[in-house]
């Protein structure tokens, strides 16, 4: 029996009737029991299926997610917002053999099963006309394909098998210290992995209930958190940033929660201490990837040991700073985090949607997976992450890590958010550009005090050239921001 199949039917024979999932903005609610009974339904779709989940209601995608998994079938999370030509070209991509949907007017094409699904069950709604899969010269059938943000290029395949997925929930669940007796909220987008494994996995792992919101919604976020008292909160720094300009909850409200955990993004110091300054929530910063089943790294639950700035310590897994031929660095020196063990994907999956599906390793002949995040590992195991390897920007041989930069402007009380990215220069190769957006009217005057307010906190090569002030940052779904658009912006190709 499947991992996820025999913890539903462990969970539904002992908390038959306790909430397992509810929906934030209307109440409803899955017991356990209606958990385990809708996974049973998915037992009759053709196995080894790839099924790819457009479900906007989140207690369906929780449902359909699950029974999935249980199934034994490959779950393909897809964003709900795309139209219906993107679509059709991502599932042409995953190779996907069943849309699942909960499309008022789902998409029909002649080569894919489609299902609609609600509470009840899928529901066959299109048969395919050819007896061929799309699926059926696949090099891999995964638990879940998940694909890569595609904030620098073109995303890849994630292919991940269920016990990577469940042996990541379980780090989450016995690091966060989940439990039947503990809630957690999340109004993180569901196709990706963080809400996956550390909302809905971890909660199946703990035997805790979620509250889920289809997406984040600031003048109803404390409202939700009251009305359904979680103990721990699921964010990103982009909604910790706009939660310490909202009004702060009660005191009352505040208490029962023991942490915000923050994930998905780099989380600038400046955020954290506004965040809970404002609301008297501490922030437990983490750092995860898709290709670790989600978390590497957590802060210390006790908030005397966390370390603002650092994204904490490693969590059941290998870990190093290595140089550029993989050996690892001196303790406090800079370099690339390598990470190691049977819980890191293995392999990626090229998405090209024509020809033979092909796998090209995801680790190097010893068996690290290089991320690309730029990190120092103190004396005390903390990892602190600098920024991104493709992000650097090379200004006549001079290394700036936007981050750095980023969380100087951020600490200034004019800006909401900022982001820092290399600029083409004739002579020096690279200059840093900062793009920033602001409460504040006047454009010129705020970009004219960044200026000094830079010139007082950074090293001349550090400081950007240029500050522009802008209506508002181009941001994926989990808030990171989308840097190549901005560089495109600048080449001038958009």
């Amino acid at each position: 029996m499947a991992i996820v199949s025999r913890l539903l039917s462990t969970r539904a024979r002992e908390q038959p009737d306790s909430p397992a999932f509810l929906a934030g903005a209307d109440g409803r609610a899955l017991t356990w029991r209606e958990v385990a009974g809708h996974a049973a339904r998915w037992r009759d779709v053709r196995p080894g299926s790839r099924v790819g989940l457009v479900i906007a209601d989140p207690l369906v995608f929780t449902a359909a997610y699950l029974g999935c998994l249980s199934a034994g079938l490959t779950a393909a999370p897809i964003d709900p917002r795309l139209t219906a030509t993107e679509l059709s070209e991502v599932l042409t991509r995953l190779r996907v053999d069943v849309l699942a949907t909960d499309h008022a007017e789902p998409v029909i094409r002649p080569e894919t099963d489609t299902c609609e699904v609600d509470l009840a069950g899928p529901r066959l709604v299109w048969s395919a006309t050819t007896t061929a899969r799309p699926s059926d010269a696949a090099a891999l059938r995964p638990a879940v394909l998940l694909t890569s943000s595609g904030t620098t290029g073109r995303p890849k395949g994630i292919p991940l098998t269920e016990w990577q997925l469940m042996h990541a929930a379980g780090r989450v669940a016995r690091h966060h210290g989940f439990g039947p007796g503990e809630r957690g909220y999340t109004p993180l987008p569901l196709f990706h992995v963080n809400a996956q494994v550390m909302g809905l996995l971890a909660t199946v792992a703990g035997g805790g209930s979620l509250v889920i919101d289809r997406r984040f919604e600031a003048g109803e976020y404390w409202a939700r958190v009251e009305k359904h008292s979680p103990t721990w909160l699921n964010a990103v720094p982009a909604v910790l940033a706009s939660l310490a300009n909202q009004p702060a909850p009660s005191s009352r409200v505040a208490e029962r929660i023991r942490f915000a955990r923050s994930a998905s993004a780099p989380l600038p110091p400046e955020t954290a201490r506004a965040f809970t300054e404002h609301t008297g929530i501490g922030v437990l910063e983490t750092y995860g990837m898709s290709e670790a089943a989600g978390q590497i790294t957590a802060n210390p639950l006790d908030p005397a040991r966390r370390r603002r700035g650092s994204v904490g310590l490693p969590v059941e897994l290998e870990l190093i700073v290595g140089g550029p031929d993989g050996t690892p660095v001196a303790t406090g020196a800079e370099g690339e985090v390598l990470l190691r063990g049977p819980q890191i994907v293995s392999g990626y999956l090229e998405l090209d949607g024509a020809g033979p599906e092909r796998v090209r390793p995801a680790r190097t002949a010893e068996g690290w997976l290089r991320t690309g995040d730029v990190g120092v590992l103190d004396d005390a195991g903390f990892l602190r992450l600098a920024g991104r390897a493709d992000d650097v920007i090379n200004r006549g041989g001079e290394k700036i890590y936007p981050q750095e930069v980023e969380n100087v402007l951020l600490a200034h009380p004019g800006v909401a958010a900022v982001a820092v990215v290399g600029a083409p220069h004739e002579r020096l190769g690279q200059v840093p550009v900062a793009f920033v957006t602001s409460q504040q009217s006047d454009a010129d005057a705020l970009a004219s005090a960044l200026r000094d307010w830079c010139a007082e906190r950074l090293t001349r090569y550090k400081r950007p050239t240029v500050i522009e002030v802008t209506d508002a940052l181009p941001l994926g779904p989990t808030g990171k921001v989308l840097r190549r658009a901005l560089r495109a912006e600048l080449a001038g190709t958009q």
